[in-house]
């Protein structure tokens, strides 16, 4: 329980974790050929569940997302940290996870990539004290094509396994069990090494 509550520490303070994240990779750096900072948006499919659909009509929400990442890359393999915002109408969510993958170089400037991770994740409901902070586990696979030696796009799909558990109030101003199990995404980035 005491890690569940530093992982959500982290995740409602983006500041502190970027500090962290900067202050911890510089060190393993050193053991790694490059690092690396990107930014990306994509479209995130939420699946919610809710036991009273007619106080709280969700179900699957497709919401356009923003992610930044920093980490580490070498020639087959990569590790970084990955920050999620879902800013949508009725909730917000948020991400913090810790990513491995295996790359695959296919051609000089194109690069498949496929691996797993592990953070926390945080949804809260606007104008409502209905908040979790859950650990989950991410899949990710895609594709990065080198722009420059330096500059890259990368394309991938991620799925997000959490167990989310909310209780926000529902049309009938009654408390309304809303479970959030999985999350799959589809974005395009930017990175830039250094």
């Amino acid at each position: 329980m005491q890690m569940i509550r530093k992982l959500h520490w982290l995740v409602h303070r983006p500041l502190a974790a970027l500090v962290i994240v900067l202050l911890v990779f510089p060190g393993l750096a050193s053991a790694a050929d490059e690092s690396f900072i990107g930014l990306g948006a994509g479209v995130h499919r939420l699946h919610f569940d809710s036991d009273d659909r007619n106080a709280l009509d969700v179900n699957r929400e497709d919401e356009i997302a923003a992610h930044v990442r920093v980490g580490l890359i070498r020639p087959d393999n990569r590790l970084y940290g990955q920050w999620t915002i879902i800013p949508a109408n009725d909730y917000f969510v948020t991400s913090l996870t810790v990513n491995a993958d295996y790359l695959l170089r296919m051609t000089p400037q194109v690069l498949l990539f496929g691996g797993v991770g592990a953070g926390a994740v945080s949804l809260s409901w606007n104008g409502d004290n209905a908040q979790d902070t859950m650990p989950a586990l991410t899949l990710q696979a895609g594709v990065i094509v080198e722009i420059t030696p330096r500059v890259e796009v990368e394309l991938g799909v991620r799925q997000l396994f959490t167990r989310l558990r909310t209780e926000p109030q529902g049309a009938d101003g009654e408390a309304v069990n809303v479970d959030l199990d999985r999350m799959g995404m589809a974005t395009a980035g930017v990175n830039v090494r250094f």
